[in-house]
């Protein structure tokens, strides 16, 4: 994969990481009142998708930079 192309993958997981956590970690604070397991169920999937979308963005980074 070219450095140009496996930067692009990158970023663009690296972005839907910070939308992840976003939307799910943070989130929840600034809407209106909510049931505790519920805040806790989009906190955690929040943190769960930021994590696995930073994980492909890494991948993605290594595999680019193996190959000439």
């Amino acid at each position: 994969m070219p450095t140009g192309e496996t930067k692009i993958y990158s970023e663009f997981f690296t972005n839907l990481a910070v939308a992840w956590f976003s939307a799910g970690a943070i989130g929840p604070f600034f809407t209106g009142p909510v049931q505790v397991s519920r805040m806790s169920a989009f906190i955690l999937s929040g943190i769960l998708g930021a994590y696995i979308s930073l994980r492909f963005a890494v991948s993605v980074t290594r595999k680019g930079g193996n190959k000439p």
